[in-house]
Order: structure tokens, then sequence, then C-alpha cells
């Protein structure tokens, strides 16, 4: 809709779920490399119209900052084989995505976890950077993408979800703006009840057979994973000034 536009402005567009009235959103599409480009010579991040910039890239963004606006990267961080048994649930009904097989259909957890079909040390590929896919990882990639992780990223943990998003609320010293009493109410459902709540997914269990296969096929990635859950009880520090409820403070009594 606003691909042809000349300028940044921000847009609203009303929530599906009606839970707050309006949500505010920059005409730009920062999930695309194109997207990215564009926003870069519109001047998304000197604009100063948005509080958080949503993209799958870790690399591409640097472009849209400078000296003196920079940023931070934060994400949800999951065990890999949580991870790897959630995409497995996925690409089995996926018939939508242009990488899906009907093989994956009938196949088992333990036969996909065999299979090519299965991640390898994704995260770990990823943050490393290393733009042969295929390449054999080595305790250098590993080292790499912690070395990414700890200088780039305010990280949260899938399992510490509540606190995890308490963390950044804090750090990034956001507040409720727009409707306040709402927007409590669809952080309660979220918190409790998560975004797909209507999928459920079977985790393997350690020692399981599905567990071990998952695991032995993300050796590099478990590895990043306790570094992350490392950092993220020494990155505590940034906000322990902080109050809890931070987002509530001149709102809600």
């Amino acid at each position: 809709v606003h691909e042809q536009d000349l300028e940044i402005v921000r847009v609203t567009r009303p929530t599906e779920t009606g839970m707050a009235l309006n949500s505010f959103f920059v005409n730009v599409d920062t999930t695309t490399i194109l997207g990215l480009e564009r926003a870069q010579r519109l001047g998304l991040v000197r604009s100063e119209l948005a509080q958080v910039i949503e993209t799958p890239f870790i690399f591409e963004p640097e472009s849209l900052f400078d000296a003196a606006r920079r940023g931070r990267i934060f994400t949800i961080f999951r065990h890999p084989v949580d991870r790897a048994a959630r995409v497995y649930a996925y690409l089995k009904n996926a018939d939508w995505e242009p990488t899906y097989s009907p093989m994956l259909a009938s196949m088992s957890i333990e036969q996909y976890a065999e299979s090519s079909y299965a991640e390898d040390n994704w995260m770990t590929r990823y943050l490393s950077n290393d733009p042969d896919a295929e390449a054999t990882l080595t305790n250098a990639h590993l080292e790499v993408a912690m070395d990414i992780v700890r200088r780039k990223f305010l990280v949260g943990l899938s399992d510490k979800i509540e606190e995890s998003l308490e963390r950044f609320e804090k750090f990034f010293r956001w507040k409720y703006s727009v409707d306040p009493s709402n927007q409590e109410k669809c952080r309660e459902v979220l918190l409790e009840k998560g975004a797909n709540s209507s999928h459920k997914v079977e985790i393997p269990q350690p020692g399981s057979q599905a567990y071990d296969l998952l695991a032995a096929k993300n050796v590099y990635d478990i590895k990043l994973y306790e570094y992350v859950e490392s950092l993220f009880k020494e990155q505590e520090q940034f906000v322990e000034n902080i109050p809890d409820g931070f987002r509530l403070e001149g709102i809600i009594a």
C-alpha cells in the first residue's frame, strides 16, 4: 500500500483482536532486503518515528544506523531441540511454503531428525555469517556466533518469557501509550496462551530417541544456547535499578 510513498510517515491500523484501539506503524517494510534499502534511503532511523524495527535479518539493517543513532537487537531464544520440534510440526502441514514436501506429512519426528530436512545448527550458521551454507562447522564458527550475540543482542529465553519481556520493557524504557488498560490485558493473554495457542506441539524429552537425534544434529546450537542462558543471567545488571512494572509507571496505579 505504501511502497510508493516518497517520505517516512506514521500510519495507523486497527488491530484484528480489538484489544487495542490502534496500532502504529511506519510506512516501510523491513522484512525484506529491498524494504531495508528503501528504509535507509528514506531515513527511517533518522526520522525517530519507530521505537522498534522488526526484521529477520541480523547484519543488513546496520546500514540504517549511524554513530549518533545506534540500535540493539533483542530476541527470544528457544532451546534448539524445542525449536527443531516446532519446525517439524509446522512443516508437516505447511503446504503453502516453497520448501514444503509431501514426504514430511508421513514422517515421524525420528525420521525427520535423521533426514536432510531437519535443522543442522541453523543458528550458529546464521550468526557466524558464513556464506557457505553447507560448510562443515568448527569451534571457530561457534566463537563468532557467541561474540555476535554478546556484542549485539539483548537476549530473552522462551522458558522465561515473562522475565524476558519485563527486561525488554525496562531496557528500552517502554511504556503504554495507546490504550494502557487494553494493552495490559493483551500482554497478559499473550503471556498466558501465546500467539498460536491453538497449535500444541509435543516436545521430545531428554533421553528419548527423538531428543537425542535432534540434539546430535544441533551440537553447536546447543552450546550456543547454553551460552545465551549464561548471558541472560549476566545481562540482568542492565536493568537492576529499574523497578518491575516500569511499563505502568504514571499510567496505572
